[in-house]
């Protein structure tokens, strides 16, 4: 549908969709999910998801094996804490370079340990090879009952939204990388939490959720798309960002809505909470010592408001694209669009 294609990434995966066979009894639709849910004849949902680390790596975004195989792992395990889903271990396929062979590898088994152990999981097994440049991809199985999965889809006009954390340290790390801000945010700063337990905490709480893998902007567009509303949030923007990513946009001297809107996010669980279950949520977050940051709410209507206007999200989420991955570009085009 034309509301979701607007956006490039929406449209590749639509058209891989559309060439590729599809499950027999899908639960959810396309673009509808973090994770792939499939019922399982015992009862209860099996979910799968996964993600390689490899364009992060071959731009010098990240330069730590360590980093390359932490955020593999977290990448795969925040699909699965959005679905509400318990983890039930990981598979890795990792292509290692030449160079350097047996630390690359060590490094990238660090990482993964400790996404890991914060999730209370393991790793089931895998494949290894060469190849010219590290590559890391992980697949995350997990179960959930079925009146427990969470979709993207459910919000519903007068819904608090929420995110499970500060954000921007994914946008924190591009620039202090790229802008080249010395020693402001370093990548062993860039650590995103695993939430598992706020998915698992958040099971017949949140109407929908999704991760900020593509950072928060890129979220709300997706979310306000697939359920036809508007998303409006309230909040003022520097008081969404991380006090580090908020260090390094001022070091950098650009907008909040830029670090909210940049490609690279920090996998955080942005959901939605009817005002049936508000006090459900207080409980959920009580048991588990966390603090949910409520951003704003959803409304009757279509696409997003931050910082009191209309923001466009099929041209930030477009940009990167658009301008053949230029970066000083890209940062020029988003401070453009900010509210």
């Amino acid at each position: 549908m034309r509301v979701m294609d607007d956006v490039h990434e929406n449209r590749l995966l639509s058209r891989w969709a559309a060439a590729l066979p599809r499950g027999p009894r899908p639960i959810h639709g396309i673009h509808e999910a973090d994770a792939e849910l499939v019922p399982l004849p015992s009862g209860g949902l099996l979910a799968l998801t996964v993600d390689s680390v490899a364009e992060e790596i071959a731009t010098g975004l990240y330069r730590s094996p360590y980093t390359a195989g932490r955020t593999a792992a977290v990448a795969a395990l925040s699909d699965l804490a959005a679905a509400g889903a318990e983890p039930l271990g990981l598979l890795l396929s990792v292509g290692l370079p030449a160079e350097n062979t047996a630390a690359v590898q060590g490094g990238v088994a660090r990482g993964v340990a400790e996404a890991c152990a914060e999730a209370g999981t393991h790793v089931l097994g895998g494949d290894t090879g060469a190849s010219p440049l590290l590559t890391v991809t992980c697949m995350a199985a997990g179960h959930v009952p079925a009146e427990a999965a969470r979709l993207r889809v459910g919000l519903r006009p007068g819904d608090r939204i929420y995110a499970s954390g500060p954000l921007g340290l994914g946008s924190a790390l591009a620039a202090a990388r790229w802008l080249e801000l010395g020693d402001v945010f370093s990548e062993a700063d860039y650590r995103p939490p695993v939430r598992v337990a706020v998915g698992r905490a958040l099971r017949r709480v949140a109407s929908a959720a999704m991760d900020t893998s593509d950072g928060l902007v890129a979220t709300l567009d997706q979310l306000a798309r697939l359920n036809r509303v508007r998303l409006h949030v309230t909040r003022p923007l520097a008081e969404l960002l991380h006090e580090d990513a908020a260090r390094v946009r001022e070091r950098a001297g650009l907008s909040a809505f830029t670090f909210l809107a940049g490609h690279h996010g920090e996998f955080e669980l942005v959901f939605g909470v009817a005002a049936s279950h508000e006090d459900d949520l207080d409980v959920a977050a009580a048991q588990i010592g966390w603090e949910p940051l409520e951003l704003g709410r959803v409304e009757e209507g279509e696409g997003l408001v931050l910082g009191g206007r209309r923001v466009d999200g099929a041209r930030v989420r477009n940009l990167l694209g658009d301008v053949n991955g230029d970066v000083a570009a890209y940062v020029r085009g988003l401070e453009a669009l900010a509210p």
